[in-house]
């Protein structure tokens, strides 16, 4: 099932974006070669060369339309929870839906080594999805029902059960379906930093 579905993405684009996801994930970015992404997307070798100068420039390219497309999913999301526990339970419920629903996803932004492939790229925990996730936190603190601390302690503390119950589902090391724990981690998340 393909993740990347916005209009404004070209479709060929779009086809050789979502297979560079698939296979990137699955064979690893070097070991994916441009003849791969033909056979797995359909697209021609010379649209591919029209449409991305090279294969990192298709890895850039990958990274920029999924961060663009989960902040446009952020927004949505905020736009429809005002206080703080909402937004960091919504925000965690998507969390753990983007990574049952599209786990390709998740691994290339959280764990694929992206600076062996993308030298110039920021680190992801920089990226503006990160940041939304830390202003939440910021948001329940300025609220008055986050205790003062650490920014970056608040936001491990609430948003690092969930990313580690993500993890161990891709693992297939837990033993009820992800998101069974919903309600458990988020509630444990949150009396950790509550006031």
């Amino acid at each position: 099932m393909s993740y990347l579905n916005t209009p404004e993405l070209p479709e060929v684009k779009r086809k050789v974006l979502n297979s560079a996801l698939y296979l990137f994930v699955e064979q690893g970015f070097f070991k994916t070669s441009i003849p791969d992404l033909v056979k797995h997307s359909g697209v021609s070798t010379g649209s591919i060369y029209h449409s991305f100068k090279d294969k990192q420039d298709i890895a850039e390219s990958l990274m920029q339309a999924l961060l663009e497309q989960i902040e446009r999913e952020q927004t949505q999301i905020l736009e429809q929870h005002k206080t703080s526990w909402d937004r960091f339970y919504a925000l965690s419920e998507w969390l753990m839906l983007t990574a049952q629903r599209h786990p390709h996803v998740t691994q290339f932004v959280l764990h694929a080594r992206h600076k062996e492939f993308m030298p110039d790229l920021l680190p992801i925990c920089s990226s503006k999805p990160f940041t939304t996730l830390r202003n939440t936190i910021q948001q329940g603190m300025d609220e008055g029902v986050i205790i003062q601390m650490d920014l970056m302690v608040a936001a491990a503390c609430t948003y690092g059960g969930v990313l580690r119950l993500i993890q161990l589902s891709l693992d297939n090391m837990l033993e009820r379906p992800l998101m069974s724990y919903l309600d458990e981690i988020t509630q444990a998340s949150w009396r950790s930093v509550a006031t």
